[in-house]
């Protein structure tokens, strides 16, 4: 049986040098190089362990901006030690509460649209 293990998250940004910051500076990503990815350029980033892979459109490739609900990625889920702090540093970043905070089951949850409309749940358990 094939064992299945997670290796990398792939996002098609708009502006690059925006993107990267958001991920190393707002969300604490380290920075492991810039390469092209075909003929596009882009960055690697780790975050816990989990391998980030940023690119620009290819040449001719068609990209619409995510502007609803739709099938298929929806967020990334991170766990944060102080919500309110959280929230407030990535403002910086163009970040902005889409829904929340919630407040359930030993945690406090909140949903934020950061740059490209990259969606990320924050949460801080036990709060």
């Amino acid at each position: 049986m094939n064992t299945f293990k997670l290796n990398h998250l792939h996002i098609v940004c708009s502006d690059l040098q925006n993107m990267v910051r958001f991920w190393t500076e707002g969300v604490g990503a380290d920075l492991i190089c810039f390469r092209t990815f075909g003929n596009a350029d882009g960055a690697v980033l780790s975050l816990d362990g989990l391998r980030i892979s940023l690119r620009l459109p290819k040449e001719n490739e068609q990209v619409w901006e995510r502007r609803q609900n739709s099938f298929g990625y929806d967020h990334l889920g991170l766990e944060v030690n102080d919500l309110d702090d959280a929230c407030n540093h990535l403002a910086d970043f163009a970040c902005k509460i889409d829904s929340g905070p919630f407040k359930r089951e030993g945690r406090k949850t909140v949903f934020l649209k950061g740059p490209d409309n990259v969606v990320l749940e924050l949460m801080q358990i036990d709060f």
